[in-house]
């Protein structure tokens, strides 16, 4: 469900987004895998699920969970992911101040994905890096 989830994400499909959160949301504090690949925390994708409905506050609430269990796992991957879907939602968001907390956010991801090698979320990061500054 994490993989569809993801998809729905991508294509910032509502109608998608509204099954999958329902059905991932009792799965809020646990970390998925497939087999021996990690998906990382189910609060990373209530968040970028409820970013997808336009529910900013629950997004934020769950960014913020998965980033606590990413750290305290010491998954800098998830973290640094975490942090540009987070940031990215921010933006989206629009609200007066957080342009700051955007830059923070996805400063951070491009940092650690940079010297660990996450390419995508290297190239995603710096993307939005870019928009903030034009």
């Amino acid at each position: 469900m994490v993989g569809y989830a993801e998809a729905a994400i991508a294509t910032r499909s509502p109608g998608h987004a509204e099954a999958l959160f329902d059905r991932l949301v009792p799965w809020a504090d646990q970390w998925s895998s497939v087999g021996a690949s990690a998906e990382g925390p189910v609060s990373r994708v209530l968040g970028g699920l409820a970013s997808t409905l336009g529910r900013y506050d629950e997004a934020e609430s769950y960014f913020r969970r998965s980033a606590v269990m990413s750290n305290r796992m010491g998954s800098k991957f998830f973290a640094a992911w975490t942090d540009l879907m987070w940031g990215e939602m921010l933006a989206e968001r629009q609200e007066p101040g957080y342009v700051e907390e955007v830059r923070r956010l996805v400063a951070r991801a491009h940092a650690v994905s940079t010297v660990n090698g996450y390419g995508n979320v290297e190239r995603r990061a710096s993307a939005a890096l870019r928009l903030l500054d034009s």
